[in-house]
């Protein structure tokens, strides 16, 4: 199925193209009175080979104090399945309502939109010491990797992309189409290999391709880290800032299939798991919209959280969804920027103030608010859920950690009218991590 515009209006997407391509040259609009952090160097360091030291009840030698807690929020990443010296490999499973997999000589498919959902499996390489910015690709799948020991920080450089995709140029891969058994086999397999029996489900937003949104997912895996199984829903943007109108349409005949892959997906892995679903944007209307439509729980709520990164929503669909998503999820956690170019755009265009927009940060009952205002943006100011390092060593503690934000320190409660939500008042610790892989994993 490909949807088009029924009544297109040459003046508004003029317009919509002009500005996105404006907020794609020039950088962030920092909103006025709103003071930048200074850099303070806080590091927590962990260092897998001392699991067996740290699990034994033993008083703790100096410079392991505090250190048990991360035995197993910062243990291997079970989705790498090659660590070597210049790059790491990541096994990422694939949900989309594109045609990727269904038509894959078609150089068009991806952009091609889908009533029902398709299913796959993407070998990510990322690059070591330079994640984000550049992708090398595998030319062969490989049989069985032997991972060395060696150490990464996740503070790292921040990217450069006028958009929400992720960098230029990336080309991820290795994908295969995969059944559905296959698919919840593969990552009820990662599920049942990770420590916390969680997994990550990542919604991109608009303007980004099929290989940006997979390779993404990695990027946010490495760079929290996560270490649970991950998953990436891919919905079929267009590609491009002119294409901002023929996205919204999409956007909307996404929420189904994508519904049909949630219920999938909530079924078919282990009760147990801790299912948490991160997004960005426009894909913010597709996450809100689908959890409405899902019966309410009856004994246990299955997703854990739901985290709303710089929704491209407006306040009135975002407050008549929020209580939806509230009743799906144990927390719900919305990140917003006074800084955002991209929704300031979004908010000229539709004639509405944006959910992510934090000129005056929106506040609804059940929805954590944390307001990222304070944080040095790059470019736009729309991607800082995975290219700051302060936000994604927040997002560690409040997927890894479940803390609250009263217990992330680097936050400080701040008062509205409609209530309390939360800024950023000193930056987040850097998470350094010695990871040992130390047998044969094969590709899978």
């Amino acid at each position: 199925m490909r949807l088009t515009q029924t009544q297109p209006v040459i003046a508004v997407r003029a317009g919509v193209a002009l500005s996105l391509l404006l907020c794609g040259l020039l950088p962030g609009c920092r909103a006025p009175n709103v003071p930048v952090l200074t850099r303070q160097p806080l590091v927590i360091m962990y260092d897998s080979a001392e699991e067996a030291e740290l699990r034994s009840g033993k008083p703790f030698r100096f410079g392991l104090d505090g250190m048990d807690r991360y035995v197993d929020t910062l243990a291997e990443p079970v989705a790498v399945t090659a660590w070597q010296h210049d790059k790491s490999v990541w096994d990422v499973f694939v949900a989309t309502n594109r045609a990727v997999f269904e038509s894959p000589e078609d150089p068009t498919a991806a952009n091609r939109v889908l009533e029902e959902v398709h299913y796959g499996r993407c070998e990510v390489t990322l690059p070591r010491n330079d994640v984000g910015l550049k992708m090398e690709q595998e030319e062969a799948h490989r049989k069985s990797t032997l991972l060395d020991s060696t150490a990464v920080s996740m503070s790292t450089t921040e990217t450069t992309s006028s958009t929400d995709s992720s960098a230029k140029g990336v080309s991820s891969m290795l994908a295969r189409s995969l059944d559905e058994s296959s698919f919840l086999n593969g990552v009820s397999d990662q599920i049942d290999r990770s420590r916390q029996k969680d997994l990550l489900v990542f919604v991109h937003g608009f303007n980004v391709s099929f290989d940006s949104a997979v390779t993404r997912t990695a990027e946010l895996a490495l760079k929290i880290p996560f270490n649970g199984a991950i998953v990436t829903y891919c919905w079929p943007t267009q590609g491009g800032a002119l294409k901002y109108s023929d996205d919204e349409p999409i956007n909307k005949a996404s929420v189904e299939p994508f519904t049909q892959f949630l219920s999938t997906l909530r079924d078919g892995v282990p009760k147990e798991t801790r299912i948490h679903i991160l997004v960005h944007s426009m894909g913010n209307r597709i996450v809100m919209e689908s959890l409405n439509t899902l019966p309410e729980p009856v004994d246990q709520k299955r997703f854990s959280h739901v985290v709303l990164c710089a929704p491209d929503v407006g306040r009135s669909d975002f407050i008549q969804w929020a209580p939806g998503v509230v009743a799906q999820s144990d927390r719900v956690t919305l990140y917003v920027n006074a800084s955002d170019s991209a929704l300031i755009v979004s908010k000229g265009i539709h004639a509405e103030k944006r959910a992510g927009d934090a000129v005056i940060p929106l506040v609804v009952d059940g929805i954590e608010t944390i307001d990222c205002s304070r944080i040095d943006q790059s470019l736009m100011g729309h991607s800082y859920y995975v290219d700051n390092r302060d936000v994604t060593t927040d997002l560690f503690m409040l997927l890894k950690e479940n803390l609250p934000p009263s217990q992330r320190s680097f936050l400080e409660r701040k008062k509205s009218s409609d209530g309390d939500y939360w800024q950023f008042a000193g930056h987040a610790p850097t998470i350094m991590c010695t990871w040992h892989f130390d047998e044969k994993i094969s590709s899978q």
